[in-house]
Order: structure tokens, then C-alpha cells, then sequence
């Protein structure tokens, strides 16, 4: 191995490329040399700290080696690759979330499996898959609280890890207190500022960018790996989270590629299902589950938007809407906040009036579009929307068992409606369980009606 024998005399005790690797010769010689270029003829050009650079063959080196230069060639063209390899990255984040260099080839629910999501929604278009360890587990060495993980049709679409927050942070007896507030705007912010110093040694010094625009905008950190943007946000004491996403989709501040209006409107007709029953009913409505906290109006907007192509985060959501310690969102704070991003998407959000009737929401649901309804929520209507939808199904059930949501202000879809019948679905952020229930139009009271209000996302 004559090759191998020339860069043992070049070899000097100075620092080595931050590129380099100990490459092993088919007669167990080692050297550390840095890659300069993979060739299509199977041939690799290597340099020493010395400067020198000779090209020799795949096969001068061990099945390891060789392996490893068959996956530099796959991979030419997507730029150098980072000096952290992907499995150190894994080690570093205490999470299996990479199995190479490239996440966005891999499959969404393997993608999940590994890391330990449930699958939370799967639809036509996309799913997500998340977890509520709510402080129980930990990603960077610093406590999460919510996990999730986006996907499109077959492969990952970003990766959103939540740490300490307004939402999901207990509350000691239930008593939400100036002192509090600003406890947990200390535990925020220390949060952020761990995260940041456990990736800065190992990633290097990030730069400083944006996501969003508007009422939606976030200062973040950002690292580059690997045509990875890896972006910490603190914002204004409310949460501390870690976006992992495309490189390029960051460089356009967080924004996907638009479909086209007809495609859209194509897309979501197409969603519509009518049973001989007389059901009529929206599919393809993702579920989020807003958790422990009372994020019903973020969760719901999230899911609106993503099913009408935006991408929307409920944590974001809840900051522009001013969502309060624990939940509780004033709806036109909620509007105020999103006028910007649904007006650059194209849309506008209208009312439609305030009742559940076939004929108030019949022309909406044939369109394929949900609504939002504001009602305020009681036990009562709540049970009677569990038993009714039961009985559809030949059940019966006992016990009001419904997530609470007090008697006090709501927010949830209406999907589909059965003129026949005089009934409605509604759907909760409440998972996969609450996706679809019926009530009967008569059985909402005026209580109900209340300082309620509903609209659409249409153009």
C-alpha cells in the first residue's frame, strides 16, 4: 500500500481537518486523512494537514471505509458534509430522531416509532405523531413537555420540541398569581438558555433569523446541519421550544410551497362524504390534542389551518392570542392575531352567524369547509353529544365522562351536518376520540348560544 506508506511520512503532530477521518487500508494501515471529493469512477481524493492531495481507488481501504465513501457519492451534490455525524447528534439530543444524515427522505411513522410518538392524526394529505411527557423526559438535558412530529404524505416535515411554557407548566393549587407569572417567565427563559449553551460547544455559534412574519413572527437561534435548520426560540416568557426543519423552507422563514387555489378547492370538495343516512361529513380534518392545558382555541385554529394548507403551530398561536396561564383565549385577540397570516395565504376569515341548522351550515360543509364555532360549553351539552353520538353506534353510555371545559367559553369544529335528522358533528382538540361526535340541533340551548359566534376560512 504505497499510498498509505507516503501520508504515514507526511503526518505531522499539528491538528488535523476538521473534516478528517482515520481511514484503515485492506492491510489494517491507518492514517487520518480529510475527503476532498468522492468521484464517480470510484476514486477518492484525500488531503493531509500537510496539504497534500492524492486520489486513490475505493478499494484501498477496509468494507467500513468503502462503505462510507459509496455513501459520500450518494449523497454528492447536497454539499459538504457536517463534521458531527448524525448518530453524535442523536447522543447529544437523547432522542433516536436521525438514522443518517438526511431526514427528510425518512418515512414519517418509522421516523416516529424510533422516537417513541403515538400517532396522533393521519390523513390523506399529512400526519402527526406526538407525545406529552410534560417535563417527565428529557431532549438536550433539559426537560420537554411536548413533542411532535409533522409529516406530509410519506416523509418528515419539521420536528417541534416544547420545553418549559405557560400551557403545560403546572400550577400549584390552581392559583395563577403576578408571582407565578413571573416564576415561570424565569423557568422559561432558563430553559432556553440551557438548551442554547448544550448545542453552541457542539454545533458552534448560531446566527440569529426569523420564522414567520406578522403577529407570527419569532426571533430564533439557528443552527445549520446538514440542510437541517435547527431553531431555538424564547418568546417573551411564555415558551421555550426547538424547531427542527428543511434548511431551505427556514431560509423563506418557516413558509411551505403554496398549492394552487383550484387545487385546493379540489382537495377539500373532495374531502366532502355523504352516507345514505343523510350524513354529510368533512374527512381529512387533522387531529391536534391540545393535552392538559386549556388550548382549545389554539388547537383548533391549528387544526383549521393546517387542513387548509398553513402551516400553524398551537404554542405560536397562543402567544399571538394572548392565550393566558393554563388556557383561556379572548376569540378576537385569536382573529386579530392571524388576520395577517391567513390574508398572506390568500384567505379571509368570515362570519357566518351563530346557529348549529343545517340550512345556516349546509353550503359551507358541501364546500369541504369546516367551522369554527364559540359557544360556551356546559356539562350538559357535552354529555348529550357523547350519548347521542353513542347511540349511533348502538351504545349506550352511563357516566358524563367528557374532558371538562367548565361552563365557560369553547371552541371547536363543526364538520358535517344530517338535514334529516336536524343534527351536527362537531369535533374537539381533545384527540383522536373526539374527532367526530353528533348532536342534535334542538338539544343546544340558548345558554349555548351565547356570546357565541362562528366562522370560516375561505377565500
Amino acid at each position: 500500500m504505497r499510498f498509505i506508506a507516503s501520508i504515514c511520512i507526511l503526518l505531522l503532530p499539528a491538528a488535523l481537518p476538521a473534516y478528517s477521518r482515520t481511514w484503515t487500508s485492506t492491510d489494517g494501515k491507518e492514517v487520518e486523512a480529510e475527503v476532498v471529493t468522492v468521484n464517480a469512477n470510484q476514486t477518492v481524493a484525500l488531503r493531509t494537514h500537510s496539504g497534500r492531495t492524492i486520489t486513490v481507488p475505493f478499494n484501498t481501504f477496509a468494507a467500513a471505509d468503502v462503505e462510507h465513501l459509496e455513501y459520500l457519492l450518494s449523497r454528492k451534490g447536497r454539499g459538504p458534509l457536517h463534521a458531527v455525524p448524525w448518530n453524535e447528534l442523536n447522543q447529544l439530543f437523547g432522542i433516536e430522531i436521525w438514522q443518517d444524515d438526511n431526514l427528510w427522505d425518512d418515512a414519517t411513522a418509522e421516523t416516529a416509532n424510533r422516537m417513541g410518538l403515538a400517532k396522533e392524526s393521519k390523513t390523506d394529505f399529512m400526519e402527526n405523531h406526538r407525545a406529552y411527557p410534560l417535563g417527565e423526559a428529557k431532549v438536550l438535558k433539559e426537560p420537554v413537555y411536548t413533542t411532535v412530529l409533522y409529516g406530509g404524505t410519506e416523509h418528515v416535515a419539521s420536528i417541534s420540541f416544547v420545553f418549559a411554557n405557560q400551557g403545560d407548566m403546572p400550577i400549584p393549587n390552581g392559583q395563577i398569581s403576578p408571582g407565578l407569572i413571573e416564576q415561570m417567565a424565569v423557568k422559561i427563559e432558563e430553559s432556553g438558555e440551557h438548551v442554547h449553551n448544550v448545542l453552541e460547544p457542539v454545533l458552534g455559534e448560531p446566527k440569529r433569523d426569523t420564522l414567520g412574519k406578522g403577529d407570527m413572527r419569532e426571533k430564533v437561534w439557528r443552527w445549520d446541519w446538514n440542510e437541517h435548520a435547527i431553531m431555538l426560540t424564547v418568546a417573551e416568557g411564555k415558551y421555550a421550544a426547538l424547531r427542527i426543519m428543511p434548511a431551505d423552507r427556514a431560509d423563506r422563514a418557516g413558509r411551505v410551497e403554496k398549492i394552487t387555489e383550484a387545487e385546493l378547492k379540489k382537495r377539500m370538495a373532495s374531502c366532502v362524504e355523504r352516507h345514505e343516512n343523510g350524513d354529510v361529513v368533512i374527512r381529512n380534518i387533522p387531529m391536534i390534542d391540545q393535552g392538559p392545558k386549556g388550548y382549545c382555541s389554539p388547537a383548533t385554529w391549528e387544526r383549521y389551518l393546517r387542513y387548509m394548507d398553513i402551516p400553524a403551530d398551537m404554542y405560536l398561536l397562543a402567544l399571538a392570542g394572548n392565550t393566558g396561564v393554563g388556557g383561556g383565549t379572548y376569540a378576537h385577540q385569536m382573529m386579530a392575531a392571524t388576520k395577517s397570516l391567513i390574508s398572506a395565504n390568500g384567505r379571509e376569515l368570515e362570519p357566518i352567524g351563530n346557529s348549529l341548522a343545517p340550512q345556516n351550515i349546509a353550503e359551507y360543509i358541501d364546500q369541504g369547509l369546516p367551522i369554527m364555532w364559540r359557544f360556551m360549553s356546559t356539562s350538559d351539552l357535552q354529555f348529550a353529544a357523547n350519548r347521542n353520538t353513542a347511540e349511533r353506534k348502538g351504545q349506550k353510555i352511563k357516566e358524563k365522562n367528557v374532558p371538562s371545559s367548565g361552563y365557560g367559553g369553547h371552541i371547536c369544529l363543526v364538520i358535517g351536518y344530517n338535514e334529516r335528522t336536524g343534527e351536527a358533528a362537531i369535533s374537539d382538540s381533545w384527540g383522536p376520540k373526539y374527532a367526530e361526535r353528533w348532536i342534535k340541533v334542538g338539544e343546544v340551548g340558548s345558554q349555548n348560544y351565547q356570546y357565541g359566534s362562528m366562522n370560516v376560512i375561505k377565500w
